[in-house]
């Protein structure tokens, strides 16, 4: 549907007209994330940064456009606008194409078009009488606002002030709707290059606008920065910190999304375990030979060590990544750092003493060697993030207290074997139906997760489509051992322990040692009947055997 530009117009000025402040706004994390998803697709040739109160766009030539995050408030009132222009666009180039379809060559349609808008348009000559067959097939809304559009200039292109440069757009121009954007939005033209880019991505994401709607947008204001604490006076980064735990059932890639995320950065990366204490995690003194005495010096933590890089590289994001965060005591591990996980802007919201001084006296003496100020106590940065990983069907897991939790955001890591890293090796089974050849993906996805499921299995206790990778399926030998030693053994002993292993697995088989041996043996079957109908079902078609004396019949005819 074709609406009324002249009111769409005055609607979206009076919008923006209505807003109470129209200066930069921060753009958070996820804000950023939205926005560089649509500017891929927008302006897929140039190579797009969010900063917290800018949008940085480069060209293939290197050519910089810099754009105020105030621009986001221009995009929030004319989206609408921008929407109606695309479909204007549209039915321009499908009249264009219709006309070309009727025989019109481009040397006739280039001109016509280049008058236009146009009052005087003559709908009694060739070109105006298939315009006027092209406008009778639309809907007759539709058809009187096309005809305002191309004959009517003011009804569509409004500028604030009128001049050579706000008059002169014609219809043949691929800029006309830009350009009638920017004057809608009363911007100099000069200045807004990239609006309608920055408004696309209202247009094209209903998710982005919902997001902006509840967006604190309270005016950002000067203020003295000698006031600011001295750990939260870091420069502003294009994300800020946060704390966040990546989960997910086992296999599904939470690790290698991390890997993703924190790709070139500066990270420190620590393993959680049962045994893992305080002092693991932040440091203590620990014996050392000097001058051939014992002397006590203190050894940094993950923790620690983090945090030192986080404050000597203050224009840098660095990541602690905990990995299995819960198969430790994680609020004892972490002790009185728990307080610091509140977080204002990516920094701590709260500083807190240092319980050790000997691990304060490390932290300054590592900070005095690069110039910068000793700090009293302790506080997260906004560059420093905390990155974590949880698989909640770990038998050894521990409970994260609700007010642990709290202080984290979680992000699930869904099943996904359409991923295309997911390995496509093959390998064998034995069922009473003979040797079978089967995909991975097909074994774990079809077979395995949907036995499982109809047993019900929760999902944190399924398979990854990465629970085994490329190279334990590499070759036959390898699929075996990786499938008896690494997936049977966390069928057997983790899922199934108290679903019974009948479910899966042959009646019979009444400890693991008994269906390793079976299994190793390579051409006993270890599955029950449902499993192998499954099996077979999904397993790849056996080559096709030719015939060779039929053959050598057929070429000797």
């Amino acid at each position: 549907m074709l609406k009324d530009l002249n009111q769409l117009i005055k609607d979206c000025r009076d919008h923006f007209d209505s807003l109470e402040y129209t200066g930069d706004i921060h753009i958070d994390e996820h804000l950023a994330t939205l926005l560089k998803q649509e500017f891929a697709t927008i302006e897929s040739k140039s190579e797009c940064h969010i900063f917290p109160f800018s949008i940085s766009l480069i060209s293939e030539d290197g050519l910089r456009a810099e754009l105020p995050s105030s621009l986001l408030w221009y995009a929030y009132a004319f989206w609408p606008l921008d929407e109606a222009l695309v479909a204007y666009q549209q039915t321009r180039n499908d009249l264009r194409n219709h006309l070309t379809e009727k025989g019109f060559k481009s040397d006739d349609v280039k001109p016509f078009f280049k008058k236009l808008p146009s009052k005087d348009l003559d709908y009694s000559s060739p070109i105006g009488l298939e315009i006027k067959s092209f406008l009778d097939a639309m809907d007759l809304g539709d058809a009187d606002n096309f005809h305002k559009l191309i004959t009517d200039r003011s009804w569509w292109i409004q500028p604030y002030k009128k001049s050579e440069q706000t008059t002169g757009k014609t219809l043949d121009r691929g800029d006309v709707f830009q350009s009638a954007l920017t004057l809608a939005a009363r911007l100099i033209v000069a200045n807004a290059a990239k609006l309608q880019s920055v408004v696309r991505t209202f247009t094209q994401s209903q998710t982005i606008r919902e997001y902006f709607e509840q967006l604190d947008k309270d005016p950002i204001r000067y203020q003295d920065q000698s006031s600011l604490p001295t750990a939260k006076a870091t420069p502003h980064l294009a994300i800020a910190a946060k704390n966040e735990i990546i989960y997910g059932a086992p296999g599904t890639g939470k690790s290698h999304k991390i890997a993703e995320k924190t790709a070139g950065q500066k990270k420190i990366v620590t393993v959680f375990h049962p045994d893992t204490q305080h002092s693991d995690f932040v440091g203590a003194l620990k014996p050392t030979m000097s001058g051939g005495a014992v002397a006590y010096q203190f050894r940094p933590g993950p923790f620690t060590t983090a945090l030192i890089e986080a404050l000597t590289h203050a224009d840098e994001h660095v990541y602690l990544i905990i990995e299995e965060i819960n198969r430790a005591p994680a609020a004892a591990v972490f002790g009185e750092l728990f307080q610091l996980l509140d977080r204002e802007n990516g920094a701590s919201k709260y500083d807190i003493d240092a319980t050790d001084p000997d691990m304060l006296s490390y932290i300054n003496q590592q900070l005095a060697d690069q110039g910068i100020a000793p700090i009293t106590k302790l506080a997260l940065p906004n560059n420093l993030s905390l990155l974590a990983t949880m698989n909640s069907s770990d038998q050894a897991v521990m409970p994260l207290d609700t007010a642990f939790k709290r202080r984290w955001s979680f992000e699930y890591v869904k099943i996904d074997f359409s991923n295309p890293d997911v390995s496509q090796q093959t390998f064998k089974l034995s069922t009473s139906d003979g040797e079978k050849t089967i995909t991975w993906k097909n074994f774990a996805n079809h077979v395995v997760n949907r036995k499982l499921q109809d047993i019900g299995v929760p999902e944190d206790r399924l398979l990854g489509p990465f629970f085994l990778n490329k190279e334990e399926l590499d070759s036959d030998e390898s699929a075996q051992q990786s499938l008896c030693g690494k997936l049977f053994v966390y069928l057997w002993d983790d899922v199934l322990r108290h679903k019974g292993r009948t479910n899966l697995f042959k009646e019979g088989i009444s400890t693991f040692g008994a269906l390793q041996a079976l299994f190793n043996q390579g051409d006993s079957p270890v599955f029950n009947e449902t499993v192998e109908q499954l099996i077979i079902e999904h397993s790849e078609a056996p080559p096709a055997v030719i015939d060779v004396d039929e053959e050598d019949r057929d070429n000797n005819e």
